[in-house]
């Protein structure tokens, strides 16, 4: 038998306002004038912004890897188009560049996907704290690694083994 997916839809909706209404509640009992000073105040933005993203049903997923690891690639295939520029070259994006996607036939939720330059580029601070500031600012990182060919890890155990060998 089949889940009633219209069931399920309604379910996650009063779940959702049980949590938009929780957070509504504890920002008002400890959000009042007398409260900010005490060290709460970092814990009701917390809860502030929460709400907002649960107002705002946008999940922001930022993209993290080495150089020309494929980053901008994955999040073209995750899309669908080749929206994002990708080349053979290194260092091809400079600086993040965010893309909005709605997943599916549900309108409702809209994901917000941050292609990010390779952390390993130079720049030092300046994209040091551009990838901080990003990360910071996300719901998710997904980092994205390059696997290694089978023919490669073979080579790379032949020539350390002759090495150890001499």
């Amino acid at each position: 038998m089949g889940k009633n997916k219209s069931g399920d839809g309604l379910a996650q909706g009063v779940h959702l306002n049980q949590a938009r209404a929780s957070i509504r509640q504890a920002l008002s009992q400890y959000g009042h004038r007398h409260m900010r000073s005490l060290p709460v105040q970092p814990e009701l933005e917390l809860l502030k912004s929460v709400l907002d993203k649960l107002d705002n049903t946008v999940i922001r997923i930022a993209v993290f890897g080495l150089v020309s690891r494929g980053k901008s690639a994955v999040l073209n295939a995750l899309i669908g188009e080749k929206i994002l520029q990708t080349g053979p070259i290194n260092g091809v994006t400079q600086w993040p560049r965010s893309v909005r996607w709605t997943p599916g036939s549900d309108k409702k939720v809209q994901v917000e996907l941050i292609d990010t330059p390779g952390i390993d580029e130079i720049a030092g601070q300046v994209r040091s704290d551009m990838a901080q500031q990003v990360a910071q600012q996300s719901d998710l990182i997904l980092f994205v690694v390059a696997g290694i060919s089978p023919a490669l890890s073979m080579m790379h155990f032949w020539s350390s083994s002759r090495l150890k060998n001499r």
